[in-house]
């Protein structure tokens, strides 16, 4: 007794995760603010156009779910897969699909995803790193 339901466990981690997720980057802003395009600025952009559909899909999907989870539209097959992977602590394979290759849990994957966005925007704002994090990118080539 006392304990919450499958259903408010999945919001509860719908929720946290949704408040961590950040606006998507301005790419043409950033493109001007870059001015001369060279190969790391071509990279960044890549990488953030990559990044912004990363967390596009996601908003879109935690917000649907959190609809569908009270009751307000249809839980979908898709929207049942997030919700499992949400309550299991697995990534879910429409986020998967959009993001690197990993093992790691969800809980992980989300601080792995805040540091990606922290690479990101540091590299924006003060310009090309002399460390590159490179398993901080999407595809580290």
């Amino acid at each position: 007794e006392g304990g919450i339901s499958r259903e408010q466990y999945i919001e509860k981690v719908a929720t946290e995760i949704e408040e961590k997720l950040p606006a998507v980057f301005e790419l043409d802003r950033i493109r001007r603010q870059l001015g001369e395009i060279t190969p790391t600025a071509v990279v960044l952009l890549q990488e953030l156009e990559r990044f912004n559909n990363l967390i596009s899909k996601m908003k879109i999907s935690v917000a649907t779910l959190q609809r569908a989870l009270a009751g307000e539209v249809g839980m979908s097959a898709e929207l049942d897969e997030i919700a499992k992977a949400l309550f299991n602590g697995q990534i879910p394979g429409s986020w998967r699909r959009l993001a690197p290759d990993t093992l790691k849990s969800l809980g992980n994957w989300i601080a792995h995803f805040e540091r990606r966005f922290e690479q990101y925007s540091t590299w924006i704002e003060k310009g090309e790193p002399a460390v590159m994090w490179l398993s901080g990118l999407h595809i580290p080539e």
